[in-house]
């Protein structure tokens, strides 16, 4: 029996099937934990020995995602330190990096590629024939239609997008840094100016108080000017609070608040530059990034019209069996042509899809260009108006100063009221509180400008 070829293959089938079933459990059941790639740790038993230091945790990678910098080693050192530590922009890095390791492995295809293969086992049960056979095989293409080297410039220009892409996340992770800074600033010297205006009417509030408590005063009057002083502790209080929230913004940007250091405006201001906003947004980064990925869709589209062309490779391959092997000994080299004659719509539609995606990133090419403009020309304009504003401003708070002076004057011999004091300190802070406010919103103009262009991170020392 045991020499019946029939049995043999039987009694092989069996062990198999056995294997098979023993390895799924005992019910049979196929054990869907065993290959499950979303199960949560800790739901099965492991064992106490099981080495888990090289697996990468989740509180691992996030250990070190918080902010760290000093900011008062100066303004350009501080950016430059946060960008270059921002996991953005390394994150944008290495896809570059990768995106260039892919032009290697692309231009690979046009080498000689070597593999080998060893065959082992029965190759006929029926004869009850084993062995080994060994494969050698070389090849490279000779002629593809041009489909490497349309991957290859594919690649070349998939890569230059990242790289555009890396300046652009740099320049737009340093106009965030600069927002926060400048935004830091407003609110810290809108603090200032409240509490030095506050310093100055202290005395004023107190004699209001003492009127209000005698009831010798006018009743109107004295109203009044608790809604002027109601209306200048509310206006504290919302400064206070954006003040918070700007310090916030600050310290999960940069990790912690400058002592001493200034945002470096003359620097930045100077960087920005006087070319018209269809020129500056020519070179946008996030332009270019566009344009090079329109360039690698095009590249694609050649690349998978190449698919219809015939190839031809030359090939050397050697077989050599072993043992008992039934095979027989080969040698052949030569040249391989292949073609192939039809294969459904398959190609038809992944060309229709090449196509539509280079259309859809030629749009993205416009779309941008477009945005870049708009963003340059609303900067430039915001830039503009800003400085009239600041003039205004400034003109306005001197008179109000003037005013002031004549009516504490007039208060003295009874020719003007504490209200009318209140309301024209009220007023002279409103005008230098929108100073500080229209220079902050200038300064970011000029921001947006650089970032933009492309030119912020040259403007803090970063090549």
């Amino acid at each position: 029996m045991l020499g019946d070829p029939l049995m043999t293959a039987r009694g092989c089938i069996a062990v198999i099937t056995l294997l098979s079933l023993s390895a799924c459990g005992a019910t049979g059941e196929f054990d869907l934990a065993a290959v499950n790639p979303f199960k949560v740790e800790g739901e099965a038993e492991q064992s106490p020995d099981a080495d888990t230091s090289t697996e990468y945790k989740l509180m691992d990678l996030i250990a070190s995602s918080s902010a760290a910098v000093n900011v008062d080693i100066g303004f350009e050192a501080a950016v430059r330190a946060a960008i270059e530590t921002d996991p953005a922009v390394l994150a944008a890095k290495s896809e570059a990096e990768a995106r260039r390791a892919a032009i290697k492995s692309t231009a690979a295809g046009k080498d000689f590629n070597y593999s080998a293969t060893v065959l082992g086992g029965v190759e006929d049960v029926t004869d009850e024939i084993a062995g080994v056979a060994a494969i050698l095989k070389a090849s490279r293409v000779v002629f593809d239609g041009g489909q490497i080297d349309a991957k290859i410039a594919a690649e070349t220009f998939a890569a230059q997008a990242a790289e555009a892409r890396v300046a652009q996340i740099e320049n737009e992770r340093g106009a965030r840094l600069a927002y926060a800074w400048i935004e830091l600033e407003r609110y810290r010297a809108l603090q200032g100016l409240i509490d030095s205006r506050l310093g100055v009417l202290d005395p004023l509030l107190s004699q209001l108080e003492k009127v209000a408590l005698s009831g010798m005063g006018d009743a109107g009057q004295v109203a009044a000017a608790q809604r002027t002083v109601s209306m200048i502790r509310v206006t504290q209080t919302d400064v206070a609070e954006k003040l918070a929230q700007a310090t916030v913004a600050f310290k999960n940007n940069f990790g912690s608040t400058p002592q001493k250091t200034a945002y470096g405006h003359a620097r930045v201001s100077r960087a920005v530059p006087k070319s018209s906003p269809a020129k500056l947004a020519e070179t946008a980064p996030g332009l270019l990034a566009e344009f090079y990925g329109y360039r690698a869709a095009e590249a694609n589209v050649t690349a998978v019209k190449s698919l219809d062309n015939y190839s031809v490779a030359f090939e050397a391959k050697a077989q050599k069996p072993f043992g008992n092997s039934d095979y027989s000994s080969d040698e052949s080299i030569g040249l391989v042509l292949t073609k192939k004659f039809y294969t459904g719509e398959q190609l038809t539609s992944r060309i229709e899809s090449a196509e539509a995606a280079a259309k859809a990133q030629a749009d993205k090419v416009r779309s941008s260009y477009r945005e870049g403009e708009r963003a340059v020309l609303s900067a430039r304009q915001m830039i503009d108006s800003m400085d009239k504003a600041i003039e205004l401003a400034r003109s306005n708070a001197q008179i109000t100063r003037d005013e002031i002076e004549y009516l504490r004057k007039q208060l003295v011999i009874g020719g003007s009221t504490l209200d009318s004091v209140l309301s024209a300190e009220a007023r002279l802070y409103d005008a230098e509180a929108k100073e500080i406010s229209f220079i902050a919103e200038s300064r970011k103009a000029e921001v947006t400008i650089l970032a933009t262009t492309g030119k912020l991170t040259a403007a803090v020392g970063l090549q």
